[in-house]
């Protein structure tokens, strides 16, 4: 339990960090603000119909503020939900149960969803269903039946930086396989390998905006899907747009370059090194040079 440190974000919502991976698990602003913003709001379930089954894949639960987040809305719409959980570890949602700051942000059914998959691994209530696949996820989402498309898939790793091996160009074109027609990858990652990694394996990808309070950032992350997004859905009020031209730009110098984990089984070292290698040969443009010339531009 060493390498897991308990800290209140800013909103006063619980969050860890891990020294494992030197990095929090969240935004300082708020572990619960950070869920709402890069994942709840540019998911706009308003889109779906009360009597549609929707269909969930949270990559990397660990406190799990994306699911409950989605959860609270869809359960008080009445929808009809099938959740699968991919997680490593077991303790980042154990240490949340046991603190009263985290109990307090869920309603009681929220919080027995969380209660079933510590004590179960499973949740059924009426019609609702949900698993959690403890383990590496890229086995174990093969514990997941092939035919199942998923309508939200939430992707929420440590960095490319630091876990490299669920943001491959191979992991990320399985995710995208298993959208559904209408369905949203979701990120907080606007990394240029990433959204190169998701445009490869075919998907139309968008940037989540900036709330006003950060509007020195220029991403909160990405949206990815397979068809492209009515003009209605793109606002500041949906919180996506089109990717700008520096975004474009970004997508052409060496920081476009994936991680590859051809067999499934890297390791972090391994995959970094290799991408490492593959961008002082390329001959794409100079991550350097792009940055140097739009911050110019600011």
């Amino acid at each position: 339990m060493d390498d897991l440190k308990k800290q209140t974000t800013k909103d006063g919502s619980l969050s860890l960090y891990s020294s494992n991976y030197e990095e929090c698990f969240h935004d300082t602003e708020g572990a619960l603000k950070e869920s709402i913003n890069k994942y709840l709001l540019p998911a706009q379930l308003d889109r779906f119909s009360n009597s549609k089954k929707i269909v969930v894949l949270d990559v990397c639960m660990g406190l799990g503020y994306n699911t409950g987040s989605i959860l609270e809305e869809l359960l008080k719409r009445n929808h009809k939900i099938e959740w699968h959980g991919l997680e490593i570890d077991q303790r980042p949602l154990n240490i949340g149960l046991n603190e009263k700051t985290f109990q307090k942000l869920w309603s009681p059914k929220v919080l027995r969803f969380f209660d079933c998959l510590k004590k179960s691994e499973r949740w059924i209530e009426g019609l609702n269903k949900g698993t959690i696949h403890w383990g590496d996820a890229r086995q174990k989402i093969s514990e997941i039946q092939d035919s199942l498309m998923f309508d939200l898939i939430l992707l929420d790793p440590f960095s490319p930086q630091k876990c490299p091996e669920l943001w491959s160009e191979q992991f990320i074109s399985l995710l995208s396989s298993r959208l559904s027609l209408n369905g949203r990858l979701i990120t907080y990652s606007s990394a240029a390998s990433i959204r190169a990694s998701l445009k490869k394996a075919g998907l139309k990808i968008y940037s989540i905006i900036p709330s006003t309070d950060k509007q020195n950032k220029w991403s909160l992350g990405t949206v990815a899907m397979k068809q492209q997004l009515e003009q209605q859905f793109i606002s500041k009020n949906c919180q996506i747009k089109n990717l700008s031209d520096r975004e474009l730009e970004h997508l052409n110098t060496r920081s476009s370059i994936p991680y590859r984990d051809p067999t499934g089984r890297g390791n972090s070292k391994e995959i970094i090194l290799s991408r490492e290698i593959e961008q002082s040969k390329s001959q794409l443009i100079n991550t350097s040079s792009w940055r140097k010339k739009w911050n110019a531009a600011q």
